[in-house]
């Protein structure tokens, strides 16, 4: 979710518009600091895009109450920047009106992908993007860890094939149906979607590739792509090059038995989300795919006890589920009714794992993690 706050009542709703057609939720616009300060005590935003002089006073109280809450926030602004404002506004990425939409969009994608927010202190500096170094931290690395014993040659190839990754902001089609395959796509940061379309603009979800996750990885046998692949969130993406892969497989067998095991995991997960739409309820639905997910993310050390970033709206859970944009709204809401889960902003947190899993019935068997997926 992203706060907007801008004295030009004409340039908040722009920058709102621009926000919800790539994928964002938007709290706001305020014209206001005032307002500003009184939408953040009603939800959670994750990051936010503020002018430094609102319609009552400066912005000054909003950033700092956005870097108490360890909000990224970047200043969309006629001023240019100066040392007077240092102390409430360092290191925060600074945009001189009139930017166009496209660079806040870019700008605000970064900011989603670093999880980094301003410091506070004088001495603090801000990276939009952070690259994390070592295996520890990559997810592609830790997956295929789980999977078979990497000798650290293998870790160095896997790391060498995960690096440059480039950003791509929500709603980006990465491999359109009918497309000729020309690598395979490899998910460092953010959600992407394995979907269909229909005619009329309907689509189905039928996977989600989360960091770690790759794309078919036979997907040079094909002529043309039998499905897209789009980013449901900002993204960080490797593209594979096929020659890649099979060296991979050729000089690298215990890379070769992970990358096997990955795609085995990946066929029986659609089996266990074709049971998902055609024998649970909607709550069931919905909370099976929450327990899963705890596990993936989990897996490849992105989730923090039971809470984990969930950068996808609910219009994307409707369409992986099945379910109506109504009936999504409705069974979340039984789900925080009945004590089970919380969700603000992008980050969801299960509150009775147990119950929810009992509610879901769900058994992690078919990701094959063994101690990993232990709840």
């Amino acid at each position: 979710m992203a706060l907007v706050a801008d004295a030009d009542s004409f340039v908040g709703l722009d920058l709102s518009d621009a926000l919800r057609t790539v994928g964002y939720r938007v709290l706001g616009p305020f014209a206001t600091t005032r307002e500003a300060l009184a939408g953040l005590g009603q939800d959670d935003p994750t990051l936010a895009v503020i002018d430094i002089a609102l319609r009552d006073s400066s912005s000054i109280a909003l950033a700092e109450e956005l870097r108490r809450r360890r909000v990224l926030f970047l200043i969309h602004s006629g001023q240019q920047q100066d040392k007077s404002h240092l102390v409430a506004f360092q290191g925060a990425p600074w945009l001189i009106k009139p930017a166009s939409a496209s660079d806040v969009l870019a700008l605000c994608d970064e900011l989603s992908l670093s999880g980094l927010a301003p410091a506070g202190d004088e001495q603090a500096t801000f990276s939009p993007v952070v690259e994390r170094a070592g295996s520890v931290s990559n997810p592609f690395v830790r997956k295929l860890e789980g999977f078979a014993a990497l000798s650290e040659a293998d870790r160095a190839v896997l790391e060498q094939i995960s690096a440059n990754a480039r950003i791509v902001p929500p709603q980006t089609s990465l491999v359109h149906e009918g497309d000729r395959p020309d690598g395979v796509l490899l998910v460092m940061e953010g959600f992407a979607g394995r979907l269909k379309h229909r005619a009329n603009g309907h689509r189905q979800i039928m996977a989600y590739l989360v960091p770690g996750d790759t794309g078919d990885l036979d997907v040079a046998l094909l002529s043309r792509m039998d499905h897209t692949i789009t980013t449901l969130s900002a993204c960080k993406v490797v593209r594979i090059a096929p020659e890649t892969v099979a060296a991979l497989v050729q000089h690298h067998p215990q890379i070769a038995r992970a990358l096997r095991m990955t795609t085995l995991v990946d066929e029986a997960t659609l089996r266990e989300w074709l049971m998902n739409v055609g024998c649970r309820s909607a709550v069931e639905r919905i909370a099976h795919l929450f327990c899963e997910l705890l596990v993936r993310l989990g897996a490849v050390g992105l989730a923090q006890g039971n809470s984990y970033e969930l950068p996808i709206t609910q219009l994307d859970i409707a369409d992986t589920t099945g379910l109506s944009n109504v009936h999504v709204n409705r069974s979340l809401q039984e789900l925080r009714r009945q004590g089970l889960i919380e969700l603000g902003g992008r980050r969801l947190t299960i509150l009775n794992l147990q119950r929810l899993r009992t509610l879901a019935e769900f058994k992690a068997n078919y990701l094959h993690l063994g101690d990993r997926s232990a709840a």
